[in-house]
């Protein structure tokens, strides 16, 4: 995988997944949401909203109002796809996850017409690390999370808070609020929480995915 330009990274869109992840079996049922960001023209600030693909969501989407939309999984990636052609804009996640997740649940056709436009930043990442040293003595890269990327890049800002039981455990949890109320006011405070923490999760794993790409995509190696 080849890194992008800094204009081809600040005109991308962002991508990140939540959802209750691996089974035991090994089956990977679909995300509950998907986070977007899109960077602003300048400095390292930008938009982010969060799509949510089951119905049985709908108190959240209509708590969050305008900075989210419960809408079909393919719906959404179809005319995404088309967006990103006519732009000729990129759709970045940061490793294999997100484009596994799109190839497993969009028709042929659709993953077909967006596989080009993906770009996985883990592998860049991951060259860049390793010329910049930015590990220190232990120079590997396998089993390194987004979060220790993050921290390798810019070790001056403050981590950010992980979830405390898991992103997987938080959509469940969620699952389980709206099976009993689909009034977002009937959510209790804990519930709300879960929902908040989530959607701050999401968001700020795609705000690390966007600030990796711009300082390589700013880079000279």
């Amino acid at each position: 995988m080849e890194r992008l330009t800094a204009n081809e990274y600040r005109n991308a869109v962002y991508l990140d997944f939540e959802g209750e992840g691996k089974k035991r079996n090994g089956f990977i049922p679909q995300p509950h949401m998907a986070g977007i960001f899109e960077p602003n023209e300048k400095g390292k600030g930008g938009k982010y909203n969060s799509f949510f693909f089951l119905k049985e969501w709908m108190p959240v989407a209509n708590h969050l109002k305008r900075s989210s939309r419960l809408v079909g999984f393919s719906e959404y990636f179809e005319v995404l796809v088309d967006q990103l052609i006519v732009s000729k804009n990129h759709l970045v996640c940061w490793s294999i996850h997100e484009p596994m997740i799109l190839e497993m649940y969009l028709p042929k056709s659709t993953f077909t017409k967006l596989l080009p436009t993906i770009h996985n930043l883990h592998p860049v990442a991951k060259k860049y690390a390793r010329r910049r040293n930015l590990f220190g003595p232990d120079t590997r890269t396998y089993g390194k999370t987004l979060d220790h990327f993050y921290t390798g890049f810019y070790p001056a800002r403050p981590q950010n808070q992980a979830l405390p039981k898991g992103a997987a455990e938080a959509c469940r949890r969620v699952d389980l609020a709206c099976s009993k109320t689909q009034s977002w006011s009937d959510f209790s405070s804990k519930q709300k929480g879960y929902v908040r923490d989530l959607i701050e999760y999401n968001k700020n794993d795609c705000l690390m995915t966007w600030l990796i790409a711009l300082k390589i995509g700013n880079s000279k190696w």
